[in-house]
C-alpha cells in the first residue's frame, strides 16, 4: 500500500475526515511553533523570551481545546450543516496556521513570494466568482 492509498483510507467518512484535518492542524501548530522559535533565534529584530513562547503554547492548546469542543456540537445543528461548518472552521484554521508558518520562514530570510502569489491568485479567483 502506498502513502496516498493509506491517506485515502483515513478519509472514509465524515468522522475520519474531521479527525484527519484536526491532526493536520496539530502538526501545523507544531511546525509553526518550531519555525517561530527558529525565526526568533535567527532574527535579531524579534524578541526571544520564554514568556512569549509559553503564551504561544497556551494559545495553541486553548485553540485545540476549542476545536475539539465543536466536534460534539456539530451534529446538533440541523440538516447536516454543523458538520459543514466544522469543516469550514477547521480548514480556515489550518489555512491560518500555514500562513503563519510561511511568515516565520520569511522572518528567517527565506523567499515566500511563490506562496504569496498563490494565495493572491486564490483570493482573486474567489472575488471573481462572487461577482
Amino acid at each position: 500500500m502506498n502513502m496516498f492509498s493509506y491517506l485515502e483510507s483515513l478519509l472514509v467518512d465524515a468522522d475520519h475526515k474531521a479527525a484527519y484535518v484536526l491532526t493536520l492542524i496539530c502538526v501545523a501548530m507544531i511546525i509553526d511553533f518550531g519555525s517561530g522559535t527558529i525565526a526568533a533565534k535567527i532574527n535579531p529584530n524579534i524578541e526571544f523570551k520564554s514568556k512569549i513562547g509559553i503564551n504561544g503554547i497556551l494559545r495553541k492548546v486553548a485553540s485545540i481545546i476549542l476545536l475539539i469542543f465543536f466536534i460534539p456540537i456539530a451534529p446538533l445543528v440541523p440538516g447536516g450543516a454543523g458538520v459543514g461548518l466544522l469543516y469550514v472552521l477547521y480548514i480556515g484554521y489550518l489555512g491560518m496556521e500555514i500562513k503563519s508558518i510561511f511568515e516565520n520562514y520569511q522572518k528567517m530570510g527565506n523567499d515566500t513570494s511563490l506562496f504569496e502569489d498563490f494565495m493572491k491568485r486564490i483570493m482573486n479567483n474567489d472575488n471573481k466568482e462572487e461577482k
